[in-house]
């Protein structure tokens, strides 16, 4: 606890060195604190001031007269917090030779809230707050008037019976809110603490009143705010909401109950009950990161419709709603039904709803102009930006604020836009900015929507990683659908190779299942290509001998280049072995010849040439994306046409060719700098216009302990007695798959996800091999059904099937040791070799 001498300090710093006491008073005019100054004043020993009001020490005649300087003051009265509570600092002002007289009851005039004192029902005093409060002149307006004339008539009988209650107990009675009337028929809100007390046999009345005129129209206001507010969201054709912050929600709209039922209550966090339970954890994890971030945050979530049962899918939103110092006050929110969209955009354009899910997404600054180029909403991010406050833009002409914009592109795009009706999106440099920027804009009725950001930093960034950059966005995309793409081709292949062969001898039907498949094994392969130069296919690095591998190609590449090409071979003696994927280099070396070949439309000859290679901190320090360390070089050289400075920039790029239309997809080299980048490896290109050009395959050399890699052999696709549980959530591919197996003899048994297998598992089914997708819905992947299931059966084999690299069994694009794989789409003859090779192997321990 603070001492009387620390108190007394600390309130002297407050006030005037000349104060002659310092007194603190509470709200109802109580004496809380006196320093001994004050005490001594007062004529009253250590603590006799505490408990008691000035006017008790009036009643009492208490030292009557009190010498004051009048000049200086008197007293003067100030605000303050005391203890976290709103007190009163009063400093007692004097001099050694008097020149005024004042009494405690001038000392309670000083006071800044209304006080009056009645007796019987007549007031007897008031002070100068009081008189100013009323919107009086002068005391006399007051005194000798009834109390009863001040307060509206429906309040006279409270009046009295408090007053009575008053005259029983003297003493103070809990404040109470309540309007009283001015002289001049003003009506006043107050809060009102009255107290009485005696003085000369007599009860008196004293009443502190504050005035809460702006309180009252504050909560008045807020109340109507409220109102409207509600009005609005119930008017609304979806669910709208509220919550406190790190709270429930405390107010739903009755879109709600409508759409779930009566018997579901959204308040709190029982919303949460509506939900799909698959659909509650994600739910419950992103208004938990909004929290913590305290940034806007969106959710997907199925609610159960109460009128036939069914989940349909719901797009919530959620904006944080902050105090004038930045403080979260609140969160509004509101939820859609968008059941018929989702599952549409799913069914029928999946790609193009995530790229523009993506897209759509990515918003930073944004403001809105109406047909006269006027601002009509500014964020707080254009604000930023644009580095002037809203107040400064709103109403303002876009054209007239920021002049260095007309004629430049920013004018002319977002001209064409409003003229066309189109959406337009541009980067340019912004000269009143000094900045450049990424602009999108969209006409509606109203005008124009524009969002933009400051891409100055990135454009250097971006120029230098193009090539990466792109290969990752598509990448992303064609990881999205691969798995769902793969499944598809597992069971056209399939199908289309069961009827070639049952088709044999059918010179009318055969045909047509072998295009199928010549198709669909086309789509497989532009999957596979799509994947290596996105990174996303799974690498089964080996220990590879290049000058071998490459021997062995050499028939293979005279049958594929022209007679006029003559192929070379420089092999250099005791080279390094290689970390590599066999089959991914053959393909890569393979498009690397197709490419020299077609870059040698007159003839010419192809080198390919091997080394070991070391690249050294200096090469490195050029390319960032090279770890310096020896490496194994494949490079294929042609003495063709060569590559102009633009096309040798774009080489890499997806889709990107030169030559005509059916003659190549672009995706050769992009598949090449994919599989070399996600092997660990560099690309780096030499040409030269006219003379021809070299692509050079930087390959990670291997460790003396890697295994080698394993020749192929041309096995026959034999089948077995053995039982197989297989589990694929695609219903198309599991059916596909146990029909295959059978048809090989083995024993099958099949389950749509991970529990339903373990389930069969738990209800005691012997299995010889697991054969499982490794990303199913329903909470337990492939791997972690392999684990729960060799806890059952230890010796348990397991083999995994997967379109995508993206899960757990695939690090860095390299399947794991010790873990067999069968990639989407497979064949039946995949299949059969694959599923045999792993029941063949050494049972696990």
């Amino acid at each position: 606890m603070e001492s009387q001498h620390v108190k007394e300090q600390r309130l002297r710093e407050l006030a005037s060195e000349h104060a002659r006491g310092l007194l603190i008073l509470n709200r109802e005019g109580q004496i809380v604190f006196a320093d001994s100054a004050a005490e001594a004043f007062f004529n009253k020993k250590s603590g006799g001031l505490a408990g008691q009001t000035l006017m008790t020490l009036l009643a009492a005649g208490d030292g009557a007269e009190i010498r004051l300087n009048a000049g200086a003051g008197g007293m003067r009265i100030s605000e303050i917090d005391w203890e976290g509570k709103p007190a009163y600092l009063a400093t007692l002002r004097g001099a050694d030779v008097p020149n005024g007289d004042l009494r405690h009851r001038d000392i309670v005039m000083a006071l800044p809230d209304l006080i009056f004192v009645y007796r019987g029902d007549r007031i007897v005093y008031v002070n100068d707050a009081g008189v100013k409060l009323l919107r009086a002149t002068s005391p006399d307006q007051i005194i000798g008037r009834s109390v009863l004339d001040f307060v509206p008539h429906d309040a006279h009988a409270s009046i009295r019976a408090r007053t009575a209650e008053l005259l029983r107990s003297p003493g103070p009675l809990p404040p109470i809110e309540r309007k009283i009337i001015a002289v001049d028929g003003t009506h006043i809100d107050v809060e009102v603490r009255p107290r009485a007390y005696l003085a000369g046999g007599e009860v008196n009345v004293q009443v502190v009143c504050r005035d809460i005129t702006e309180k009252k129209a504050a909560e008045r206001a807020l109340l109507t705010s409220t109102t409207r507010f509600r009005q609005l969201a119930e008017a609304m054709p979806f669910i709208v909401w509220t919550a406190n912050p790190n709270e429930g929600l405390d107010y739903a709209s009755h879109a709600f109950t409508d759409y779930t039922g009566p018997s579901v209550q959204p308040l709190g966090l029982a919303w949460l009950e509506a939900l799909h339970p698959d659909d509650i954890p994600a739910a419950v994890e992103a208004r938990a990161e909004g929290e913590r971030s305290e940034q806007p945050f969106t959710m997907e979530f199925r609610v159960k419709r109460f009128s036939d049962g069914a989940y349909r899918w719901h797009f919530a939103n959620a904006m944080p709603v902050r105090d004038e110092s930045g403080k979260l006050v609140k969160w509004f929110g509101s939820a859609i039904d968008v059941h018929d969209r989702k599952t549409a955009e799913e069914a029928a354009e999946r790609l193009a709803a995530r790229l523009t899910t993506t897209l759509e997404s990515i918003t930073d600054a944004f403001y809105t102009l109406d047909r006269d180029w006027r601002f009509t909403y500014v964020n707080n991010e254009t604000e930023r930006l644009l580095r002037r406050p809203r107040t400064q833009l709103l109403g303002k002409v876009l054209w007239e604020e920021f002049p260095a914009a007309v004629g430049t592109m920013i004018e002319g795009q977002l001209k064409r836009a409003v003229a066309e009706g189109r959406a337009v999106a541009f980067q340019e440099f912004a000269p009143a900015l000094k900045f450049w920027v990424d602009v999108r804009a969209y006409p509606s009725p109203d005008g124009l929507t524009v969002y933009f950001r400051d891409i100055t930093e990135q454009r250097e960034l971006e120029q230098r990683l193009r090539q990466s950059q792109r290969l990752e966005a598509i990448g992303q995309l064609t990881g999205g659908i691969a798995h769902d793409f793969n499944n598809l081709l597992t069971v056209i292949i399939g199908n289309a190779e069961m009827l070639a062969l049952r088709l044999e001898t059918d010179d009318s039907m055969r045909p047509l299942a072998e295009l199928t498949l010549a198709a669909a094994e086309r789509g497989a392969d532009l999957t596979h290509r799509l994947l290596a130069f996105a990174r996303r296919q799974p690498l089964e690095p080996k220990t590879v001998d290049v000058n071998l591998l490459l021997g062995n190609m050499d028939a293979l590449l005279r049958r594929t280049l022209d007679e006029q090409i003559e192929l070379r071979w420089v092999g250099a003696k005791r080279l390094c072995k290689a970390f590599i994927d066999a089959s991914q280099l053959e393909a890569a070396v393979l498009n690397l010849c197709i490419n020299a070949r077609d870059a040698s439309p007159k003839g010419g000859h192809i080198t390919v040439e091997t080394a070991s290679v070391t690249l050294d901190d200096a090469y490195a320090s050029k390319h960032l994306e090279v770890t310096p360390g020896e490496y194994v070089m494949i490079a294929v050289s042609d003495n063709g046409t060569g590559m102009t400075p633009d096309v040798l920039a774009r080489a890499f790029e997806p889709f990107f060719t030169t030559k005509s239309h059916g003659q190549g997809s672009g995706l050769g080299l992009s598949m090449v700098h994919g599989f070399v980048k996600q092997s660990g490896g560099h690309v780096k290109i030499y040409t030269e216009l006219g003379h021809g050009t070299s692509v050079k395959l930087y390959l990670p050399r291997a460790r003396d302990d890697a295994a080698p890699a394993l020749q192929a052999k041309d096995e026959p696709a034999v089948g077995g007695s053995e039982r197989i549980l297989v589990v694929e959530d695609d219903d198309h591919v599991r059916q596909f798959a146990a029909n295959q197996l059978k048809d090989l003899g083995y024993k099958i048994t099949v389950a749509r996800d991970g529990v339903e297998a373990l389930a069969i598992l738990k209800a005691g089914a012997d299995f010889d091999l697991l054969f499982t997708d490794v990303v199913m819905p329903g909470g337990l992947k492939g791997p972690e059904l392999a684990a729960e299931a060799r806890k059952l059966k230890p010796a348990l084999r397991v083999l995994y099937t997967s379109g995508y690299t993206e899960n757990a069994i695939v690090h860095h694009g390299r399947v794991d040791p010790g873990i067999h794989l069968l990639n989407k789409p497979y064949r039946r003859h995949d299949l059969a070799l694959k599923i045999r090779r792993v029941l063949e192997e050494k049972p696990p321990h």
